[in-house]
């Protein structure tokens, strides 16, 4: 219990340092950044497909899902379709269902395995109640977004030829808030995710 309201307090402090973190060099940097940010990052307590308001609290309940939701064969290929195209900051190019195998431990990913877990416990839980492969690609999507905040800010700034560390974000694929070995106060919070280990294990 301990562990778990540790990890929880961890995770909730990730969340209040990307927020109070959206400042660029540019002032026009910014502006796009916060705007980028109420587009794309789901707030605590948004309502969801699936009746259970976003919320870190359910981070533990769903990676629970993952260790005991147990899929049919049926089953198992709507949760492979569904999270094949899903990516996550210590998955590299494997698709979600394949990032963080049970029993890994990589030096540094627990964090971010935990955070990953939890959406494939989702995922899992949603298939179960027989939400298609694009309802649980789509929840599962808007999950990643909420606990994975600078991770998704970095890949759309890039996606706009805009450098992520002038905006105090870990440049996408390479480090992520809220996942692996907290590094020295330069980093501004990125915690970094080892280049040579991007699939997560």
């Amino acid at each position: 219990m301990r562990k778990a309201v540790a990890s929880l307090v961890a995770v909730l402090l990730v969340g209040a340092t990307v927020q109070a973190e959206l400042r660029c060099r540019d002032p026009a940097h910014t502006a796009l950044l916060r705007s980028l940010y109420a587009e794309i990052i789901p707030q605590p307590g948004t309502q969801t497909a699936y009746g259970i308001p976003l919320s870190l609290w359910n981070v533990g309940r769903f990676a629970a899902w993952y260790a005991s939701v147990r899929l049919s064969p049926r089953e198992r290929a709507v949760y492979e379709g569904a999270l094949a195209s899903l990516r996550a900051p210590v998955c590299g190019d494997l698709p979600l269902s394949r990032c963080c195998p049970p029993g890994d431990r990589g030096s540094g990913e627990d964090r971010a395995c935990e955070l990953v877990r939890s959406a494939q416990g989702l995922a899992k839980w949603l298939v179960k109640r027989g939400f298609t492969a694009d309802e649980v690609r789509v929840a599962v999507d808007q999950w990643l977004h909420f606990v994975f905040p600078s991770y998704f800010l970095s890949l759309a700034l890039q996606e706009r030829g805009i450098d992520p560390t002038s905006c105090g974000l870990p440049v996408a694929g390479v480090c992520c808030k809220g996942c692996g070995i907290q590094n020295e106060q330069a980093s501004i919070g990125c915690e970094l995710v080892p280049g040579d280990q991007g699939s997560g294990g």
